[in-house]
């Protein structure tokens, strides 16, 4: 038998949701980070599946906690999106920044353990039983009696399965390859670019293939793909591969010379049930960004919010999280993420080629008329303070 170890918040999860809770707890109070222990079964710093994009919705969330980006990223200065022969563009400095996901990731969890949280690294939970007063959770290494246990693992979570959580939700799909470049040669790079081409949608897809710009180990990478957000569910599912291929084909690269990869990415929706008394979703495990698939930024966002609603069970002392639900809704953040749902459901419904191409046109008259038009536009707010390990503060 497992000698028992008690907890006041277990973490289940160790990427930007899991960690962004116990920073925003931290933030809260330094002495939170003695209260929480987040273990994973990954090994820091660990592969990840990931576009890397980070828009100032996740950046603004870094400012607020008082941590400057601190890992290799490139700054995409124009977001252009196609359909066809017609395209349009998104300006800002920057409209967004491609980070690699193993080293974002890895950064949150250094920042998190100088801070003084505990990460147990390399340890699968394989058993969860909640009870009234506790949440039991067995790992391969352990055994925890949690007062809060945070599901922050991903679209494939351990913790939903297990528990069997009530309602369905949609899954989008995302296929991913890394091919070198020459960056001297390559304008994405020289104009810091990224691509988001709808023109598959002609082929059934039901998203955009992309093009971002990246570095790995200081090398030029492209990191190409596509996603599916299979928002009308009762269509054929599209060829991913062929798309796939075809894209590439198109830009002169061949998909047979590249290492693919591909996973699920679970929906965002109102409707879906977030918490249980004394258990929460964030993250992936909750669901993320149907329209165009963003999931750093929101993931970021999750943590801000459980940490104010767990940081409110202990001060009333009531563990039902009933209110989890409401503050997501009441978030400015998750406001968009249910808007990017709805557009999700009505951009995605059109097959008629003609009409697209009319939408295109109204949406890239409508962009002019905003920000995002002035390539000198920061969205990004400016720092007001900064977070202070635990060495530092004694």
């Amino acid at each position: 038998m497992s000698q028992i170890e008690y907890v006041d918040v277990l973490i289940v999860g160790s990427g930007p949701s899991g960690t962004s809770t116990a920073l925003h707890l931290v933030k809260n109070h330094p002495s939170w980070a003695e209260r929480i222990v987040v273990v994973d079964k990954a090994i820091h710093p660990r592969e990840k599946l990931c576009g890397g994009g980070i828009t100032h919705l996740g950046q603004n969330i870094l400012v607020r906690l008082g941590l400057p980006l601190e890992v290799p990223n490139f700054e995409v200065k124009e977001a252009r999106l196609i359909y066809k022969d017609r395209s349009y563009s998104f300006f800002a400095d920057p409209v967004f920044r491609v980070t690699r996901r193993e080293e974002f990731d890895h950064w949150l969890v250094k920042t998190a353990e100088k801070l003084g949280v505990r990460v147990r690294q390399g340890e699968a939970v394989i058993n969860v039983t909640p009870h009234v007063d506790f949440v039991e959770v067995q790992t391969e290494k352990g055994l925890f009696r949690a007062k809060v246990l945070v599901a922050a693992d991903g679209s494939r979570s351990f913790i939903r399965r297990k528990l069997k959580w009530p309602g369905e939700s949609h899954v989008a799909r995302l296929m991913e390859v890394l091919t070198p470049e020459d960056a001297a040669v390559r304008s994405e790079f020289r104009d810091n670019v990224a691509i988001f081409d709808f023109t598959p949608m002609t082929e059934g897809l039901q998203g955009y293939y992309w093009d971002f710009p990246s570095f790995i180990d200081g090398k030029p990478v492209m990191n190409r793909g596509l996603f599916d957000s299979r928002a009308r569910t009762e269509r054929p599912k599209a060829d991913l591969k062929k798309i796939l291929r075809q894209s590439m084909s198109d830009r002169d690269r061949d998909l047979d010379d590249f290492t693919l990869k591909g996973h699920p990415i679970r929906w965002w929706s109102r409707d879906n049930q977030f918490s249980m008394p004394r258990i929460l979703l964030v993250g992936d495990a909750a669901g993320a960004d149907p329209l165009v698939g963003e999931g750093i930024s929101f993931a970021l966002g999750y943590g801000e919010v459980a940490a104010e609603t767990i940081n409110e069970a202990f001060l009333s002392r009531d563990f039902s999280f009933e209110n989890y639900r409401p503050h997501l809704l009441d978030h400015s953040l998750f406001q968009q993420l249910d808007l990017r749902t709805r557009l999700a459901r009505i951009a995605y419904k059109f097959q008629n080629p003609w009409l697209t191409r009319s939408l295109w046109f109204v949406m890239g008259q409508g962009l002019n008329r905003t920000s995002w038009g002035d390539p000198s536009f920061d969205p990004v707010e400016r720092p007001q303070f900064r977070l202070v390990d635990a060495a530092q503060s004694t």
